[in-house]
């Protein structure tokens, strides 16, 4: 992955307008999303021409919730947390989706709306598809309907577990898997993040933040400094962290397996 830019932790408002778009990617291996790229070339061709490379912007809102989905996104080097927000306004991330992953499956499972908020974390390209594509596409056993129902099974376990968490886990744990994470999709042990957001994914008071990162500092694992974190012990970080970063990076690890071989086993 490239790494010409700073990944970035935020969960801020930003316009959807004016999303700069890129050269379409010419074959299916060329692609960095995994559904995209798992499809034979012959059927990227054909939904080649519905689709449009767009760069999404860190901050970005991609849906408000209850909002009508326009379109659906292909994620390559993008990430985007889907955020629950309760009628007080706390907030709590129930997803995280990047290149393994498809950012509006409600259209695929036959819905209109998106119940949860949708906001970058890291900027990087994703594929734009309208949604009323996408419904023809998914026609009964066609090839990006096999690999989406792979996919569909693997983020609802996602989602699932991501609710346990953060019911169980406390917040220290829910920190390590969150970096983790970050860092997994960003490519680097560097992350700039500001408390407020993390607050906000994590579900908790900016207080209870400083306190896991302190604590994971002083243990080593990491490094905070004018809003820099530096992951310096990656397994360490992995043993603080709670086994829902452990399962849901196996669900993702089985599904680029599933993903290789789905279309030749009908």
């Amino acid at each position: 992955m490239s790494q010409t830019r700073p990944p970035l932790l935020a969960v801020t408002h930003g316009s959807t307008r004016g999303r700069r778009r890129g050269p379409l990617p010419a074959t299916a291996a060329s692609t960095g999303n995994s559904i995209l790229a798992a499809l034979l070339a012959t059927e990227y061709k054909h939904l080649l021409p519905k689709l449009e490379h767009v760069v999404l912007k860190r901050g970005e809102t991609v849906y408000r919730a209850d909002q009508r989905i326009e379109a659906v996104y292909f994620p390559e080097d993008a990430v985007v947390a889907m955020v629950d927000s309760m009628a007080d306004g706390r907030t709590v991330e129930v997803g995280i989706i990047g290149r393994e992953g498809l950012v509006g499956i409600n259209i695929f499972l036959g819905g209109m709306v998106t119940p949860d908020k949708a906001i970058v974390q890291l900027s990087g390209g994703a594929m734009r598809m309208r949604a009323k594509d996408l419904r023809k596409e998914v026609r009964f056993g066609s090839p990006l309907q096999r690999l989406l129902l792979s996919y569909g099974r693997a983020f609802l376990a996602v989602i699932s577990q991501s609710v346990a968490c953060s019911q169980h886990h406390d917040v220290e744990q829910r920190l390590a898997r969150l970096l983790l994470t970050m860092s997994h999709y960003a490519g680097s042990r560097e992350l700039l993040m500001v408390h407020e957001s993390i607050a906000a994914l994590l579900g908790v008071r900016r207080a209870g933040v400083t306190v896991a990162a302190s604590n994971l500092q002083m243990s080593g694992l990491i490094s905070y400094r004018r809003g820099r974190i530096s992951i310096l012990g990656r397994r360490g970080l992995q043993r603080r962290s709670c086994e829902c970063y452990r399962f849901i990076s196996g669900q993702y690890e089985q599904l680029q397996l599933e993903l290789r071989r789905v279309l030749f086993h009908k």
